[in-house]
């Protein structure tokens, strides 16, 4: 059995979180999402909200589980078990190769890298919030789930 560990902040989850999810759930027994909480940032949601909405989100994925860690991926990796790393950069590419030989040299745990899909690499989690402060909902309803969508609306109501 293969696990596999999908570390991030996830603040908030976006439907390109939602296609990497959905790609790992199909080539790995288990997908394990971890919220990686800092204690040093406040984060725009807060990381058992994350969490919550993560898991609505993927419960029509029976292979998906999502749960919350503080320190480094590697650690939570360990901590669940996961023989794999899943990363996706759209625009950090060559961060993501470095932190991954960084992380097979502490750990020797292996990344993978998914792609992100071609039609949502675009969308970021800061590109989620700043239209959720600018209250453009008409835009946020393509781009996250619907529990994701109610949560920003109770942030910054749409009126």
């Amino acid at each position: 059995m293969t696990i596999a560990i999908y570390p991030g902040s996830f603040d908030p989850v976006h439907v390109g979180h939602l296609g990497v999810i959905e790609r790992g759930a199909g080539k790995f027994d288990e997908l394990v999402v971890a919220v990686m909480a800092n204690p040093a940032k406040a984060g725009f949601l807060g990381v058992a909200q994350r969490v919550r909405l993560i898991r609505q989100a993927t419960s029509h994925l029976v292979n998906v589980r999502c749960c919350a860690h503080d320190g480094l991926a590697v650690d939570a990796a360990r901590a669940e078990g996961a023989d794999v790393i899943v990363r996706s950069a759209a625009k950090e590419w060559q961060a993501e190769i470095s932190m991954a030989a960084h992380n097979k040299r502490i750990s020797g745990i292996d990344t993978i890298m998914i792609a992100a899909d071609t039609a949502t690499a675009w969308v970021s989690s800061t590109l989620i919030r700043s239209l959720a402060r600018d209250r453009n909902y008409n835009e946020l309803q393509r781009l996250v789930p619907a529990a994701v969508l109610a949560a920003l609306d109770v942030r910054y109501p749409s009126g």
